[in-house]
């Protein structure tokens, strides 16, 4: 049994941070799932350099632009071809795991971060254009994103909440998932138990962040990450309780069907060198999670990681680690703000890398 199937065994999936047409072609990403890979994700940077280190776009390129469309719609048209094609691939696990996993993400367009309506739209417009049930569509924990996650829910469209680096944001995703779950099964739109969501939580640029305001040598260099993430899944373990008179108000839900909203930790290759490269994945093994790893970790993974039940454990410790932070004068609040500000700005800027990208093609393939 390998690292991959032994996190599946302790209740953690592992979903893979990465797509390419090369990749679904050469039948890598089958190689991939029978590893154990259980989903994937995808963003626009990660398009972008798709796109880049590849001609087998081309022809899609220029088939795409022949009417006049412009270069939103022809990466549309792209993307879409490509999370089509990763949700066949993954759409047995989806069966086999009665619908609560197997899902392939896409992205709305990173210039909506602030616009309730206009994600709404695109996100309807993108889960009918690809027409798979196991696919979800990624919308940012932006306060313009939640109220965008709850009326997509309650539409019966699964949801990643993407950018989540502070607790205040990942409950306001997580509220917004119980009240679009509870308009959806109160209106008989379908099964409950159908609809599924991930709240993507950040984990690796919070310790880059706070290590850059921390000095050289200091004890909470490269530990504040994984603390904010155990504060998040205790968040998750009280607000998801599937137990009778539990404190949280999902059991009406659960009564019916319906699944948890799984924590999904984003951003776990390792920014320091000086950290074990498993960092983020052994240290964040738990129940009802999801890591979304990219390739170099996955292969670190596989060859070398040391999978575990790590979140329950160290609770206490991860609370102290928080306050002494304060303590220390540096402000996590602050740093999540600033991170997801900088997270909005990266991904726009990815995008319009990528449609710039576009253009330049476009331009030497008509030559």
């Amino acid at each position: 049994m390998n690292n991959i199937q032994k996190a599946l065994e302790n209740g953690q999936s592992i979903w893979l941070d990465s797509i390419s047409r090369d990749m679904l072609r050469s039948g890598e990403l089958q190689r991939f799932v029978d590893l154990g890979v259980t989903g994937v994700t995808s963003n626009p940077s990660i398009f972008d350099k798709a796109i880049a280190e590849s001609d087998i776009y081309d022809e899609s390129l220029i088939e795409y632009a022949k009417d006049g469309a412009t270069r939103e719609t022809v990466f549309e048209r792209l993307a879409v071809d490509d999370i089509r094609d990763a949700a066949d691939v993954l759409r047995p696990v989806y069966d086999d795991a009665g619908r609560r996993d197997g899902f392939v993400s896409i992205e709305v367009s990173p210039t909506l971060a602030h616009d309730t309506g206009g994600t709404v739209a695109e996100a309807r417009r993108l889960w009918a254009a690809i027409d798979r049930p196991n696919i979800m569509i990624k919308v940012p924990g932006t306060p313009a994103g939640v109220p965008a996650i709850k009326s997509l829910i309650a539409d019966g469209i699964n949801v990643n909440v993407t950018l989540l680096f502070a607790l205040e944001a990942y409950k306001a995703a997580a509220n917004a998932y119980i009240e679009g779950l509870t308009e959806f099964a109160t209106s008989g739109r379908g099964n409950p138990g159908g609809v599924a969501s991930v709240a993507s939580f950040f984990v690796s640029r919070v310790d880059t962040s706070v290590d850059n305001a921390l000095p050289e040598g200091h004890q909470l260099r490269g530990k504040i990450g994984i603390a904010n993430a155990k504060l998040a899944y205790a968040e998750f373990s009280e607000m998801f309780d599937r137990n009778l008179g539990g404190g949280g108000s999902f059991f009406p839900l659960h009564t019916i069907g319906a699944q948890v909203q799984r924590p999904l930790w984003a951003s776990t290759g390792v920014k320091n060198s000086d950290y074990p490269d498993t960092l983020y994945v052994d240290g964040l093994m738990g129940h009802d999670t999801v890591n979304t790893v990219p390739e170099a970790t996955m292969a670190a993974m596989l060859d070398h990681g040391t999978p575990g039940a790590a979140l329950t454990g160290g609770l206490d410790e991860a609370r102290a680690q928080i306050g002494a932070l304060g303590d220390a004068g540096v402000s996590l609040d602050a740093i999540t703000s600033d991170l997801l500000a900088a997270g909005v700005k990266a991904f726009a800027d990815s995008y319009e890398s990528l449609l710039g990208r576009i253009d330049v093609k476009l331009q030497a393939l008509r030559v």
